[in-house]
């Protein structure tokens, strides 16, 4: 079908996806870039000579050639998320590429790659339908200042009351039902004020923990139809990152487990902190009985595992893979979920750092 196209359909086609097409030679040298006049992360025709496929592409992605073209298991075509380097040297995507070999013999004698870059580059697309969300967040450090202060008056004029009329027992109830709110927004206000950071900062990883899973129980069904079993190894050094990669990892994860569930029966939730040699981490294995929603083109069992390089190349329906691999790049982690139908595990481990 391409073959078949004039250069001028070829380029209105690719404008109209909003993709470029680079064309290698049976050496990986780059020999054309569509549409005409247009660059590829900066790189133009007067660059072709000094794009290299080892450096600008495979090295990017943690691949070898061989490894790469193993990719293609007896096809001549692949469709996975990949690095690229832009023409000033430096990492940009990842971004959905697909790859089309023309062999001879079995040998490779030219290659295409379609490459559709996003608007936001290296950043997670958000949906329409999802952006008022956003700002509904960003309102969120507000909110709680306003509450905590006439909370905080209440409960004083409640434990004035109770000292005054012991006799009325209603006033210890209505003083752990504020005492309840108070920490419930101390926790919002931990989680927020943490992933509104734009620095790295140290990290407890038994704290961050402690705080997300009380997060979690906002959700209704964590709160009631979980039961957690929580495990945390004493005297972990602290981590250096950024504590949204950390939650956000954790938060596209429980959204994935919960794409799963029968929203009418229990699961059994283990939780553990660990170290192993230089580095820290946490487990999260979630017990019972799993279902395979009729949207996602998936099979159990199905898993996803590497550091921001390689989640980035691989597909998995119904996760945001583009996200993990941005919230890994960030704290320089390693990333395992695995799902059977009847367990769903994600571990994660990254660099600690002693103060």
């Amino acid at each position: 079908m391409i073959n078949q196209l004039g250069v001028t359909q070829l380029d209105s086609l690719l404008y109209f996806a909003k993709m470029h097409m680079l064309l290698f030679s049976q050496e990986w040298k780059l020999t054309g870039l569509y549409p005409n006049h247009r660059s590829f992360l900066g790189w133009d025709e007067a660059d072709l000579d000094n794009f290299r496929f080892d450096t600008s592409f495979l090295e990017p992605n943690s691949l070898s050639l061989p490894a790469f073209l193993g990719q293609f298991h007896q096809k001549n075509h692949v469709v996975k998320n990949y690095y690229w380097i832009d023409v000033s040297g430096q990492i940009q995507g990842p971004f959905e590429t697909y790859f089309r070999l023309k062999k001879e013999s079995g040998l490779v004698q030219t290659a295409m790659a379609f490459v559709k870059i996003s608007s936001q580059n290296n950043k997670p697309e958000v949906k329409p339908e999802e952006k008022h969300k956003l700002f509904l967040a960003e309102s969120i450090p507000g909110l709680i200042h306003n509450v905590f202060g006439p909370l905080g008056t209440i409960s004083g004029r409640i434990e004035i009351l109770k000292n005054k009329y012991p006799q009325y027992r209603e006033f210890d109830e209505l003083l752990k039902m504020t005492q309840r709110i108070q920490q419930s927004l101390k926790n919002v206000s931990y989680k927020v004020t943490n992933e509104r950071q734009s620095q790295p900062v140290y990290v407890d990883v038994n704290d961050f923990l402690k705080e997300e899973l009380i997060f979690l129980q906002s959700d209704l069904f964590f709160r009631n139809q979980v039961v957690r079993n929580v495990k945390y190894q004493q005297n972990l050094p602290r981590a250096y990152t950024f504590y949204s990669s950390l939650s956000g990892i954790l938060g596209e994860f429980y959204l994935f487990f919960r794409k799963f569930v029968y929203e009418d029966q229990e699961y059994q939730l283990q939780v553990e902190s660990f170290s192993e040699q230089n580095k820290i981490g946490f487990y999260f294995n979630f017990l019972g009985n799993f279902q395979i929603p009729a949207d996602l083109e998936l099979r159990f069992p199905f898993d996803l595992r590497g550091d921001f390089r390689q989640v980035a190349q691989q597909k998995l329906d119904g996760l945001d893979e583009s996200f993990l691999s941005h919230c890994l790049s960030k704290n320089k982690g390693t990333l395992e979920i695995s799902v059977r139908k009847d367990m769903m595990t994600l571990r994660f481990l990254f660099p600690a750092q002693k103060i």
